[in-house]
Parts: C-alpha cells; structure tokens; sequence
C-alpha cells in the first residue's frame, strides 16, 4: 500500500498555495458585492439622465435616455472589469488559469447583479411607470469582456517581451 505524502509547508493537498484561493474567492465573491454597488450607482445616474449623459441641448429627445442608460452601464461595469484585470495580473501568477475563471465568473455575476439592482429600484417618479433597465442585454457581457481582453493582451506583451530579450 503507498504511503501518502503530505504536501511542502504553505501548500493546499489540492497543490495550489493558499493566496490563490483566496484570491479566486476575492474575484468571484468580490465583483459580486460590487455588482450590486454598481447597480445602485447605475440606478442613481440615469433615473433621470442629466444634460450630460444624454447629449443636451443638441439632443432633447427622451428616446435617447436608453442609450445613455446602456452606456453608463457599459462604463461603469467596464471600470470594475478593469480592476478585476488588474488583480488578475498581480495575484494570479501561481495558479493563473484558476484565478482568471474565477474572475471571469465574477464578472458575469457582478453584471447580472449591477442589471438586476438597477431595474429592480423604484423609478424616479412615482407617476412614472419606466424603470431603468437595459435596452441592450449584452451590455452585461462588457465587464467580462474587458476582463479577458486585458488580462490577455498584457499576457500577450509580457510573452513577446521575453522573447525578444532571450538570445
């Protein structure tokens, strides 16, 4: 019968270090807290879109409210996939590929979230039957997007500047 080894000082009997975990827990669990911030932010913004969301005086039309929506939906998510790209980068180096699922998992929910805070508010007029919510739903997909793309082109740079400097 084989004998079971115990795992190096510092090291989970799965093989990843402890910091990755948690660092996995922090993305996933993190963005989804955020989520619902940002979905309360998005809520405060664009119950009634200011002069400068929606473009006035030029543009005086209530038809672009949901592009105004949409789009600081879309920058605010994109702004919390930033951050998560980043601590991708800086602590995921041990177990990258678990780390950056997880981040990506959190990403998707904490968008899910931020739309379904934002909508589930009250409108900003009790007379008023809209709520604010998204015209196009693939805006949820931004967060994750920009998590990926950035995670994968700083990757990318960091790859072909080693290569370049190996003789």
């Amino acid at each position: 019968m084989p004998r079971l080894s115990r795992p190096p000082v510092g090291q989970s009997p799965t093989g990843d270090l402890p910091g990755t975990r948690r660092t996995g827990f922090v993305l996933l669990f993190g963005q989804a807290v955020a989520g619902v911030v940002v979905g309360v932010l998005w809520w405060l913004l664009t119950r009634r879109p200011t002069a400068l969301l929606v473009g006035e005086p030029l543009v005086t039309s209530t038809s672009q409210f949901p592009i105004a929506r949409d789009g600081v939906f879309s920058v605010l998510t994109g702004l919390v996939g930033l951050v998560a790209a980043v601590v991708v980068l800086r602590r995921g180096r041990q177990a990258p590929v678990t780390v950056l699922v997880a981040a990506l998992a959190g990403a998707l929910a904490s968008s899910l979230l931020a739309a379904g805070t934002g909508s589930a508010l009250p409108p900003a007029q009790a007379d008023q039957a809209a709520h604010v919510t998204l015209s196009a739903w693939v805006a949820v997909l931004v967060q994750p997007f920009v998590v990926s793309v950035v995670v994968a082109l700083v990757t990318l740079a960091d790859v072909l500047a080693r290569w370049t400097r190996t003789p």
